[in-house]
C-alpha cells in the first residue's frame, strides 16, 4: 500500500468539477485553505501507531480567468502488524495498519459550499480511494458501522471490505474504515485500512483505530511535521 494513499485519493477539492458556479462569486474570495489535523502524540503512542508526517498540497484552478487555490493537509500513521495474510504460509511482519486524516476546506462563498468533499458519501470516498490506486480493490456497500466521539461530536465510521497488496504479497483480504466529518471550517475525512487474516483480533484493532479517532486535534495550532506530498 501506498503510505500516500489518503492525501492522493481525497485530498483534492476537485474545484474544476464546480467552476461554473463558482466563477460568479470570485470578486469576494480566491483564495482557501484548511487547518491540519494529527492524532495526539498519547493516543498513537497507547495504540502503537507511528506519526509519519503531514503532507500539504495546494490545488489550483483556473476560472473566469482567475486562480482559485485551496490548500489541504493529510496526516499518516502506520502500525506494523504480525499476521498471516490470506492464505500465506507462515507469518509476515509489515505496515498492514494503516490512519490518515485528511482537511480540505469548506469553499463556502455566500453560503454556498463548492467542495465535491463535503457533498461525498462514505461509500464514494471508499470508493475514491479505491480508483486511485490500482493494488486496492474495495466492495461498494458498507458491512457495518459504528460511532465514535471525537473533536465534541459524535462521527458515523463505516466500514468495507476489500483486498489490497502489502510488499510482494497480492490480493490482501483487508478492512477499510472511512468516515467523513466537518469541523470548524474544513471537510475531514478519515480513512483506516488493516488486514482480515488468519488469527488476527478484529475487535482490538477497531479499538486501536477509534482511539486514533477520539485522539484527533484539529487546527491552525496543532503541532505537524510538514512534509512534501
Amino acid at each position: 500500500m501506498n503510505r500516500r494513499l489518503f492525501v492522493a485519493a481525497v485530498g483534492a477539492t476537485g474545484l474544476g468539477a464546480t467552476a461554473g458556479c463558482l466563477d460568479r462569486f470570485l470578486a469576494s474570495a480566491t483564495t482557501f485553505a484548511a487547518s491540519p489535523a494529527v492524532v495526539a502524540d498519547a493516543a498513537a503512542d497507547e495504540v502503537g501507531y507511528e506519526y509519519r508526517g503531514t503532507a500539504e498540497t495546494v490545488e489550483t484552478e483556473t476560472v473566469a480567468g482567475e486562480t482559485v487555490e485551496a490548500t489541504n493537509y493529510g496526516s499518516e500513521y502506520t502500525r506494523t502488524i504480525d499476521a498471516s495474510l490470506a492464505d500465506l504460509e507462515g507469518e509476515t511482519e509489515t505496515e498492514t495498519g494503516v490512519f490518515g486524516v485528511v482537511t480540505t476546506p469548506k469553499v463556502s462563498v455566500a453560503g454556498e459550499d463548492f467542495n465535491p468533499v463535503g457533498h461525498m458519501s462514505r461509500a464514494e470516498i471508499a470508493l475514491e480511494v479505491q480508483h486511485r490506486y490500482d493494488d486496492l480493490a474495495v466492495d461498494d456497500a458498507p458491512i457495518g458501522r459504528r460511532t465514535v466521539e471525537t473533536l465534541g461530536t459524535a462521527i458515523t465510521v463505516d466500514t468495507f471490505e476489500g483486498t489490497a497488496t502489502f510488499g510482494e504479497y497480492d490480493d490482501v483480504d483487508v478492512y477499510l474504515d472511512v468516515s467523513q466529518p466537518d469541523h470548524g471550517d474544513d471537510h475531514l475525512v478519515v480513512v483506516a485500512i488493516y488486514p482480515d487474516a488468519r488469527g488476527f483480533d478484529r475487535a482490538s484493532e477497531v479499538e486501536r483505530i477509534d482511539t486514533l479517532i477520539r485522539g484527533l486535534e484539529h487546527g491552525d495550532d496543532v503541532d505537524v511535521d510538514i512534509r512534501e506530498a
